[in-house]
């Protein structure tokens, strides 16, 4: 059990991979089937899956930050990080829907575009987060 909190960095950065890989099958399988299957079967799965993942991975952010702090600053850091991930998400649907999809796919017949573009954004920043949160790494062995 010690040896999973010393490497809590490595452990969240895959976590959060694990996630936005997730949220990718996710999506392929939301355009595998055109949007037969959105919010049910393997497409339900797999998004409560990735949001599991995703906070559990969320969590690194917040220890990694506060490294040789007083416990109080790593246990709110920590949960802050984890109200971090929501907010980014709520980020993400905003800007994806009136920024990206909207130009992008005006008068497409690709109807659930919207609705998953915001999880399409969130692959990208959490993969690229959880990457660099794994190479971060230090052992901070006592």
């Amino acid at each position: 059990m010690k040896a999973l909190f010393t490497n809590w960095t490595k452990v969240a950065g895959l976590l959060l991979m694990a996630g936005a890989l997730a949220w990718t099958i996710k999506l392929g399988v939301i355009i595998s089937t055109n949007g037969r299957i959105i919010d049910t079967g393997a497409a339900a799965f797999l998004m409560k899956a990735g949001i599991l993942l995703l906070v559990a991975g969320s969590t690194g952010i917040g220890h990694r930050l506060s490294l040789h702090q007083p416990v109080w600053v790593k246990v709110l850091a920590i949960i802050l990080s984890t109200v971090v991930v929501f907010g980014l998400f709520l980020l993400f649907a905003k800007v994806a829907s009136s920024l990206l999809v909207a130009p992008l796919l005006e008068g497409s017949n690709i109807w659930y575009a919207q609705q998953e573009a915001p999880i399409g954004m969130a692959v990208f920043f959490f993969l690229i987060v959880g990457f660099l949160l794994y190479r971060s790494y230090r052992s901070v062995a006592r």
